[in-house]
């Protein structure tokens, strides 16, 4: 596997953004939406279990509690770019899911301290592919706030099952 992640090589030594599984950004977004719908419960109950009321907060559960990701994708010819501003996150706060036709950033600051008016210590967020992308040739870096994951684009020939 050529799964590779990098750090920036000005910063001082730190662990570097995570390749993980999808099972395992799976049981994060079960976690981050757990969180948001006690803290949503809570809001209910100190608003006096009044009804009417349960997507607004959900909502403001929601941006209490999970950083809002703006995620672009670049096509550079034989790769695609996947980048998110993720700032207060470190590198290891950081982890990176790629599948063939998704890219998920999620995370957790360590410091539990939101940043400025980005509120939420926790992010998650899945963004679509345009194209099939090799899942084992993945670079994933976080340098002065913002992740950037680059992959390898599977040619048509690679992307066909063989007989």
């Amino acid at each position: 596997m050529k799964t590779r992640s990098s750090g920036s090589s000005r910063a001082t030594p730190r662990a570097r953004p995570r390749i993980v599984s999808s099972e395992l950004v799976r049981s994060r977004s079960d976690e981050i939406t757990d969180a948001v719908a006690r803290r949503a419960y809570e809001i209910f109950e100190r608003r006096g279990r009044a009804d009417g009321h349960h997507e607004e907060d959900w909502r403001q559960a929601e941006s209490e509690l999970v950083f809002p990701l703006t995620v672009t994708v670049s096509d550079a010819g034989p790769c695609l770019t996947v980048e998110a501003a993720v700032p207060g996150f470190d590198a290891c706060d950081v982890e990176v899911c790629v599948e063939p036709r998704r890219v998920t950033i999620a995370g957790q600051r360590r410091s539990g301290e939101a940043v400025g008016a980005a509120c939420g210590v926790r992010m998650y967020r899945t963004v679509e592919l345009p194209e099939d992308v090799d899942v084992c040739d993945v670079i994933a870096a976080v340098e002065e706030g913002v992740v950037a994951v680059t992959l390898r684009k599977v040619s048509a020939s690679e992307a066909e099952p063989a007989d």
